[in-house]
């Protein structure tokens, strides 16, 4: 014996409708809320990248400036440090084989590790190169991504050096590194490049 369940109902269109536009309008917070999330993840990764473009591209340069000047005659005959006439970079000399005098034709091995008497650091675009005489061939790329970099030469009363790529440059005492590096990819769609300014103050230790 079939039993007639009376009253069943089903959904009308209009709730389903109504359903539908709730559903939609939290999926769409959801979605929202996600590609923030995202967004936020992506230009930290790219900050913290450029942090680190930023570490080892300073590091090494404070390094061999900090150390510039090597000259264990006392010769006096050469500058530790000279800018490059475009200013877009300088070149680092120590006597490392006690000649008296700078020699790019010599390399001196000192701790296990060859060094020639000239290293040359040079910005371009956005390319920072470094070559060392008698070692590299030509400029070798320690980063090509550099957004801005600039340089301030003082003297031992930390005044600025006029002039730091001639005659003057035996003055320089002193290196102000200013450098902005990017990360070494820009997600397409992040609200920020996460660039990373670091200035650093290097005193040269055998001047």
């Amino acid at each position: 014996m079939m039993t007639l369940v009376r009253n069943q109902r089903g959904f009308t269109v209009a709730e389903m409708l109504v359903s539908a536009a709730v559903i939609a309008i939290i999926m769409g917070g959801l979605l929202t809320l996600l590609m923030t999330g995202q967004q936020s993840y992506l230009a930290g990764a790219n900050r913290a990248e450029a942090q680190q473009n930023s570490r080892l591209v300073v590091e090494r340069m404070v390094r061999e400036l900090r150390t510039a000047g090597h000259d264990p005659l006392r010769s006096d005959t050469f500058a530790a440090v000279t800018a490059l006439a475009s200013g877009t970079g300088f070149i680092i000399r120590n006597d490392w084989n006690s000649s008296g005098a700078i020699e790019t034709n010599a390399t001196v091995t000192v701790d296990n590790v060859p060094h020639g008497e000239q290293v040359t650091y040079t910005f371009s675009g956005s390319t920072l190169t470094r070559q060392e005489s008698n070692i590299d061939g030509s400029a070798v790329t320690v980063t090509n991504r550099i957004a801005a970099l600039t340089l301030q030469y003082l003297d031992a009363d930390d005044a600025t050096v006029t002039s730091p790529s001639g005659a003057n440059a035996t003055l320089i005492r002193t290196v102000v590194l200013d450098v902005t590096t990017l990360p070494e990819t820009v997600e397409a769609g992040t609200a920020t490049n996460a660039a990373v300014r670091s200035q650093t103050r290097v005193r040269l230790r055998n001047r």
